[in-house]
């Protein structure tokens, strides 16, 4: 007797697909509130002159800013099959690469990808792991970073 799935033939045939890429310019007021939101107060991100004595070339966008990013573009659910008959997802983790420092005025290319769909048994019954990953360019198409994270959807039929 084989097992029911609520993964549909449809999601499995997505994995591996582009959900979307979005462009956007490192503006310095964006920087400077997520600056503020997070109380870092890490002289990398707001002082030129610190930067540069540290032989940076000047102030760094911080690392996590990227992470606004991750986002832009709408929801992955915006860009894949239906699964409708799951419920809300719920954060499953997250890990990121940084490889290129990143400052205001680069303009940064998020590449968001659908790659894995798993099913496991939890306490609440059935439940679908999207993995998603996004791979960020510089203007020179250099990358930048890479995070990867996955996402918790519980069936609503069980």
């Amino acid at each position: 007797m084989s097992e029911q799935t609520i993964i549909s033939e449809e999601m499995k045939k997505a994995v591996g697909s582009l959900l979307n890429v979005k462009v956007s310019r490192i503006e310095r007021r964006a920087v400077e509130e997520y600056v503020s939101a997070t109380t870092d107060s890490n002289p990398l991100w707001q002082d030129d002159d610190f930067a540069m004595r540290e032989g940076l070339g000047g102030a760094l966008v911080p690392p996590a800013f990227l992470l606004t990013m991750q986002m832009e573009g709408g929801s992955p659910s915006d860009h894949m099959p239906s699964q409708a008959h799951l419920g809300g997802a719920v954060d499953g983790g997250g890990e990121w690469e940084f490889h290129r420092p990143v400052r205001v005025g680069d303009v940064i290319t998020a590449v968001r990808r659908f790659v894995a769909i798993n099913e496991k048994k939890g306490k609440l019954g059935p439940m679908v792991l999207n993995t998603f990953e996004v791979t960020y360019y510089n203007q020179r198409s250099e990358m930048v970073a890479k995070s990867r994270w996955t996402t918790i959807r519980y069936s609503t039929t069980s």
